[in-house]
């Protein structure tokens, strides 16, 4: 973790300089490591200057929108501003806020700019690490009481009353039509394969990639 602190040059900038001091006499060689004006980083390494690199650009925070669905996370239910390792939301392979060590350990969604990401957080650990692609934040809406089958439109009303369910789709509930689609998680990302759904108390012929093709001939 880089730590500010006063440091003495033997020349007018860090960029002229061959040695990192300690105090203003120039006498004790400040330790090992790097150093930074904002502009150039240099590391020293036994006692003497590397040649420098540029900083790599700061404008890495993010006010994003956090929770534990896709959707909560681009409505911004909760938010905090974030450090990501990389100027490109989309690009960051983790991010560094406080909003990640308060919450539970567990698989959240952050959001920024109209796009959401998975992230897996640890309790007390303010790093939260990208375990999922970046997706457009597509309103979605959550139906509950479903059920699924293969077989047929029996089969899923069956499940529905057996083994419930819920979907997500980009049509809200009781609005259901041929084009909605019908998926397994809130960020519409994994669709409901099967041929038949049950769903808004009637049964949907499907084509097997998550969008309802017709209103079944057959119903419950």
């Amino acid at each position: 973790m880089a730590t500010q602190g006063t440091y003495y040059l033997d020349a007018p900038s860090l960029s002229s300089a061959s040695v990192v001091y300690d105090d203003a006499n120039l006498t004790t060689v400040a330790a090992d490591g790097f150093y930074s004006d904002g502009t150039i980083v240099r590391e020293q390494s036994l006692g003497s200057l590397l040649p420098q690199v540029s900083c790599p650009s700061c404008n890495n925070e993010f006010l994003v929108g956090f929770g534990g669905a896709a959707e909560d996370a681009c409505n911004f239910l909760a938010s905090g501003t974030v450090t990501g390792d990389d100027p490109t939301f989309c690009n960051c392979s983790t991010f560094t806020g406080a909003i990640f060590a308060a919450a539970s350990t567990g698989t959240y969604y952050v959001s920024f700019g109209g796009y959401s990401v998975q992230v897996s957080v640890t309790n007390t650990n303010p790093v939260a690490t990208v375990t999922g692609i970046c997706v457009t934040c597509t309103p979605s809406y959550a139906i509950g009481g479903c059920g699924v089958s293969n077989s047929n439109e029996a089969g899923a009303c069956s499940d529905a009353s057996l083994n419930p369910k819920t979907l997500y789709s980009d049509c809200a509930a009781l609005s259901l039509a041929p084009g909605c689609v019908l998926c397994w998680d809130a960020a519409l990302q994994s669709p409901v394969t099967e041929l038949y759904v049950f769903a808004d108390a009637q049964n949907w012929d499907m084509d097997g990639n998550g969008v309802i093709v017709s209103s079944s001939a057959i119903q419950c």
